[in-house]
């Protein structure tokens, strides 16, 4: 017996001495990390969000951040717009709220950049940018409900993400976050978001991810690793599954109860298709295969849609790339084109009803 307690001790002894020597390194790693080391923006929902039951996650008002060239900014309303936006009209400018997730939110470009800027779109009207990274039309359709029609406006653009918008909102989870969502019941849309719930274990993961270095490290190492096993769309030849389809059908419910929201507001609801960068790079014709069907979709319930597909496409052939490296978001030249179709240009007005005439 007094073998076996000695063998004890010794495990415990030992296992005692690993845990301080990991403290040990952490707090000194904090230090460092806290004296010497950048702090990169890459969990975007993490930094600028904050748990929500109602929408999952929802923006952080009045936040800055700044990091190697990279200037994000959400003003007292969460948005990244400036801080004078005003919800009434008092400029008797044309109006127009833009929905979406992180293509519109602006991931990896900084304030200046964004399509919503002044200076990028070039028009007289005002954009507000109402981006939130990682949302889906679920999501888009109820920060809209909430927040978006607190804003005077007359027109709402809805961008879409055409490779993962629509699985998005087939589910109750998006990038490990708990999320809202729409099942179809007879036609009619049912709200599930009883699931959406906040927990301790939860509060103080994003506690380390605000506040820790070291965890922050880790945890973009994590992230990195999984980016690189699993990569950002690549597959130019994606097929319709028969899934795909119920998803493309509940999205056009979702998007239809939009319509009816922003027309009450005495505004009008249109949709821009976010260009699929693999066909881009590739100088492929035609944009990902889930927007004819959702086009089709669109016309039929009354929505307009616009379609940059092809001006992408014409930028990439002619040597212009639209995106940033090794991602499928805009660089600055894609957020100037993608501005374009936001606005009322000569190109927006071409594209409309594109597949109506193809």
């Amino acid at each position: 017996m007094s073998l076996q307690n000695a063998i004890m001790k010794a495990i415990l002894f030992r296992s005692t001495a690993v845990v301080i020597s990991l403290v040990i390194v952490a707090l000194f790693g904090e230090a460092t990390l806290r004296l010497f080391g950048p702090r990169p923006v890459e969990d975007e929902k993490n930094r600028f969000c904050r748990f929500d039951h109602e929408l999952g996650w929802a923006p952080l008002e009045n936040v800055t951040y700044a990091e190697k060239g990279v200037l994000v900014h959400q003003n007292q309303f969460g948005l990244r717009a400036p801080d004078d936006i005003q919800l009434k009209n008092t400029s008797g400018r044309k109006r127009v709220l833009v929905l979406g997730d992180s293509y519109v939110w602006g991931f990896g470009a900084t304030q200046e950049e964004l399509f919503t800027a002044r200076q990028v779109y070039r028009t007289d009207d005002e954009l507000i940018n109402g981006g939130v990274s990682g949302y889906g039309t679920d999501q888009e359709y109820l920060f809209y409900l909430r927040e978006g029609q607190k804003f005077e406006v007359d027109e709402v653009v809805l961008a879409f993400t055409l490779y993962n918008d629509v699985a998005n909102n087939l589910h109750s989870k998006q990038y490990s976050y708990l999320k809202p969502y729409f099942t179809l019941n007879a036609g009619l849309l049912v709200l599930n978001n009883d699931h959406v719930r906040d927990t301790m274990v939860r509060r103080f993961g994003r506690t380390l991810r605000r506040k820790c270095r070291v965890y922050d490290l880790c945890n973009d190492g994590v992230h990195a690793l999984i980016k690189t096993l699993h990569k950002h769309p690549s597959n130019t030849n994606v097929v319709v599954s028969e899934a795909d389809r119920k998803g493309i059908e509940l999205t056009l419910a979702i998007l239809k109860k939009l319509k009816e929201a922003v027309e009450a507001r005495h505004a009008k609801l249109l949709v821009v298709f976010i260009p699929y960068m693999p066909r881009v790079e590739q100088h492929l014709p035609g944009n990902h295969p889930f927007a004819p069907l959702l086009a089709e979709g669109l016309t039929r319930i009354g929505i307009s849609y616009r379609e940059p597909y092809p001006e992408f496409l014409k930028s990439a052939i002619a040597g212009v790339d639209p995106f940033i490296p090794r991602d499928p978001h805009f660089n600055t030249a894609g957020h100037a084109l993608f501005a374009k179709f936001v606005t009322d240009s000569d190109l927006a007005r071409a594209s409309i009803g594109y597949y109506a005439h193809q």
